[in-house]
């Protein structure tokens, strides 16, 4: 475990500009940056960064963090894998402290499945290359392929025995539990071998670790599935793995250049012939997760697909992928009936490589050799292609790009450019009103969400009538964000009468301090009391890590705005945006305004369910039991019209 030293020296250190421009690239944007959000497919960017908050928000998927959350969810790292990954960056020697009970478990289980597949590994070589089943069947099928030794152990290749029950019983003698053979799909539920009579591709992660394993069946039987994988598990997420990147990610990041393929064989082999920058999607279409994994090495990705119906809709499919990402792609089609294994031992490496210069097209060309429309002369279906061509054109966000191809789309079409300088910008406007109402159902649908659950985790219980949900609109939900949001923004500043704005707004609301509803806003407030404690003022970075995801979630959201004044508006066109100062030198009227704000609505609330007391019990024939609420009544009426008479003179200064 990563100590508490180390780890503060590691956000001291960090530089959230500096680390996410490693993965995304970013454009100045007034006092924050923005670029593509590289957790959803995106045209218009939305994705800021803000150096000086340390932060990073989507607005058009809503993830956000910090720099630590952001290599979290993007490389999918634990978080000590992503203090690591910073501290390696920054040259700050890491010290361990001993583990949490919890993390140490987690660990064992993470690091006990590692060991399970690295047993299941040795196993399936071992079948391979001493047994006679393994030599006479399995090593037989890879040398006929022409793979090498060298090949068969850098790919760490195997073979899966015929018996039903080889390498579970392998796996209990040798001390290994029978769940984690279950948990890593090695074992099927009815305690069978799930690789059975096939040959095996071990599939690596980044440190050459196995994560998985695909079966390949030698068997003639058209009902038996070709390939079988291993199923997700807590260290295998197919998603983000691409197959034969760990062999080729020096060759890749050497040569600035990556060959995408469709199999484990045609990687294998392109790499036995001497091509090692290749790697292979395998059990899945092209993902976003593979795509970010991929431009960590290079942009200049070159898809190589069969000929056939299905590469050229898989190639059509990932091509867009791609270009939404704005990867520099390039396509090539193997003639109908190849695949590289069998170009390559037909005309060699170096005539190989000359057909993948000479064949590989961009989009456009790819697309219109492609689409029959495009070579029809019925007008009606060359407006099929040509809508898909500016489709396709819309989808890069560089105008520059945009203009050539559209430039060359006319003369391929033989129209003018201007018909195609509108149709573009008619698709690039339908995408922004679509996103922005996306954006906006997104937004609105969140707000209810919270609304409704801040209310349902009250004392009250949970909703049970449609009254029930009138009164929820009726709650102090925006106000307690408020609180909040000055909170954050300004809490360690000071205010007029030397108290910081934090002091301020808990001595102000020390006594109503027990009726605020959000729970999350209570863990804000609960972590705020405990590092001004600590250190004497808020720790706003600790808030944006916070372990619950409500949590940092809402500090995320209430640290960014979507929307800023431009500094340049005033000055180039003379109009006046604003005649008030700007939030950052007005906080004292802000945080007076709301911390009286949020506590008269308490306490209005509080008299409110006073005089229902009262009358009840008034009802009830009581009377003799109200004199003590009657003068509590008397004295919460005198607080509200004082606080009335506070939050005037605030608002109207």
């Amino acid at each position: 475990m990563i100590s508490e030293k180390n780890i503060e020296k590691i956000f001291e250190t960090l530089d959230i500009e500096d680390i996410i421009s490693d993965f995304v690239t970013l454009k100045k944007r007034g006092s924050n940056l923005l670029g593509l959000c590289p957790f959803h497919n995106e045209k218009t960017p939305s994705f800021s960064v803000s150096p000086s908050k340390g932060i990073f928000k989507c607005f058009g998927c809503g993830k956000g963090g910090n720099a630590i959350q952001f290599l979290m969810e993007h490389e999918n790292f634990t978080y000590p894998e992503a203090l690591k990954y910073v501290a390696a960056k920054y040259n700050i020697l890491i010290e361990e402290a001993p583990l949490t009970r919890e993390a140490e478990e987690e660990r064992k289980e993470r690091d006990s499945l590692y060991i399970v597949n690295e047993f299941a590994r040795k196993f399936f070589k071992e079948s391979l290359l001493n047994t006679g089943e393994g030599k006479s069947v399995g090593l037989d099928y890879f040398n006929n392929r022409g793979y090498d030794q060298d090949t068969i152990d850098r790919f760490d290749l195997g073979y899966a025995p015929r018996s039903g029950t080889a390498l579970k019983s392998a796996a209990l003698r040798s001390g290994y539990e029978l769940e984690r053979l279950k948990t890593l799909g090695l074992v099927s539920a009815k305690e069978f071998d799930f690789f059975r009579e096939r040959v095996i591709f071990t599939i690596h992660n980044l440190s050459g670790k196995p994560l998985a394993f695909a079966g390949r069946t030698l068997s003639t039987d058209k009902k038996t599935p070709k390939y079988v994988n291993s199923p997700e598990s807590e260290i295998y997420v197919k998603s983000n793995i691409l197959y034969g990147l760990y062999q080729a990610r020096q060759t890749i990041r050497a040569q600035d250049r990556v060959y995408l393929v469709e199999g484990y064989t045609d990687v294998i082999s392109l790499h036995q012939a001497g091509i090692t920058n290749v790697v292979a999607v395998s059990g899945t279409s092209l993902t976003q997760g593979q795509i970010n994994l991929l431009k960590r090495f290079s942009n200049n990705i070159h898809l190589i697909f069969d000929g056939d119906s299905a590469g050229m809709n898989a190639a059509m499919r990932s091509l867009d992928l791609l270009l939404e990402q704005q990867a520099n792609v390039r396509t090539i089609m193997l003639p109908e009936g190849e695949d590289p294994d069998s170009i390559i031992k037909s005309i060699g490496k170096e005539a190989f490589l000359t057909f993948l210069e000479e064949q590989n097209k961009d989009f456009l060309d790819f697309k219109l050799s492609v689409l029959p429309e495009a070579q029809s002369e019925d007008p009606f279906e060359r407006t099929k292609a040509i809508r898909e061509i500016v489709r396709t054109i819309s989808l890069l966000t560089d105008q520059l790009n945009r203009s050539l191809y559209i430039r060359k789309a006319a003369d391929r079409f033989k129209m003018e450019e201007s018909v195609l300088v509108d149709e573009v910008n008619k698709a690039l406007k339908d995408k922004i009103w679509k996103e922005k109402g996306r954006r906006q159902r997104e937004k609105e649908r969140e707000e209810r969400n919270e609304v409704q659950t801040s209310s349902n985790e009250t004392e009250e219980g949970p909703i049970v009538s449609a009254k029930r949900e009138a009164a929820i609109e009726q709650r102090d939900f925006f106000q307690e964000r408020a609180l909040i949001e000055v909170l954050l923004k300004y809490g360690n500043e000071k205010m007029e009468n030397g108290q910081s704005v934090y002091e301020f707004a808990i001595a102000n609301l020390e006594d109503i301090a027990d009726n605020i509803e959000d729970k999350r806003v209570k863990a804000i407030l609960q972590s705020m009391k405990a590092s001004h404690s600590k250190k004497g003022a808020l720790d706003i970075q600790s808030l944006v890590g916070h372990p619950d995801s409500g949590v940092n979630k809402l500090v995320v959201d209430l640290l960014t705005e979507e929307y800023s004044y431009s500094e340049n508006w005033e000055n180039r066109w003379n109009i006046i945006l604003q005649n008030q100062k700007p939030p950052d030198e007005n906080f004292t009227q802000e945080t007076e305004q709301v911390v009286i704000s949020l506590k008269l609505r308490k306490v209005r609330r509080v008299i409110d369910q006073l005089m229902k007391d009262i009358n009840k019990k008034i009802e009830d024939q009581n009377p003799a039991s109200v004199d003590e609420q009657l003068e509590l009544y008397m004295e919460l009426k005198s607080l509200e019209r004082q606080l009335a008479e506070k939050l005037r003179t605030i608002i109207y200064s």
